[in-house]
């Protein structure tokens, strides 16, 4: 998927020399959270959330795999992509981090599911879920509006107002939640989220995703 070397093991989509040579961020810097680290949350002003998890900054190869995953439903990305984000968690399963009780994801409205036929972060989720046998939870649906993408921090907050409902399903939810999605930009829709969790009762809220856009005035 990188080298365009074939692999003989099928469970792997990566060699070891592209596996070494993917980007990282210093999570040992940061008790693997990454609100602790002033380059990332300093793009993230304001964050709702208590936690933040994710494999990279937006940029390459990521930043081709991504897309052609949710746009292109190149399944291979996808899974390439799900690989990663489980070694990750295996990683922090091992160094003892918090686990939240359950996951949940970032909804889809159901005309843009249904024109691209899955939802990558619930397909994500499940993946994780599954790992780290923890249920996933459809807690959000998703009102029609225009798209985030392209949109700057402000046009993304005024975008997203009442764009997210939480379902009414479940009569008590877990007291730490993790949301997750794809790449996370300005926060403006993990805070949406999070604040319909937060009056739903839940007191800890993470946010797992691929990537994390850099800040305006990030170098690499």
């Amino acid at each position: 998927m990188w080298c365009s070397l074939p692999r003989p093991d099928a469970e792997r989509q990566l060699c070891d020399y592209c596996q070494q040579a993917l980007p990282v961020l210093p999570y040992q810097l940061c008790h693997y959270n990454l609100l602790f680290l002033p380059a990332i949350a300093r793009g993230l002003k304001g964050a709702k959330f208590d936690r933040l998890l994710c494999l990279s900054h937006y940029q390459q190869p990521y930043q081709h795999w991504i897309p052609r995953w949710k746009y292109h439903t190149d399944l291979a990305a996808g899974q390439l992509l799900t690989q990663q984000m489980c070694l990750l968690l295996a990683s922090y399963s091992n160094m003892n981090m918090p686990l939240p009780q359950a996951l949940t994801f970032v909804p889809l409205h159901w005309r843009k599911q249904r024109q691209r036929g899955f939802n990558q972060a619930q397909c994500l989720a499940e993946a994780l879920g599954h790992q780290l046998q923890l249920p996933v939870l459809g807690l959000f649906a998703k009102l029609a509006s225009p798209s985030q993408r392209g949109l700057n921090r402000r046009q993304r907050l005024r975008n997203l107002r009442r764009s997210f409902s939480l379902i009414p399903q479940y009569p008590k939810l877990p007291a730490h939640v993790a949301i997750v999605d794809d790449v996370i930009t300005t926060g403006a829709t993990a805070n949406a989220l999070t604040r319909l969790l937060r009056r739903a009762g839940v007191s800890t809220v993470s946010v797992w995703t691929l990537t994390v856009t850099p800040a305006p005035d990030h170098s690499a």
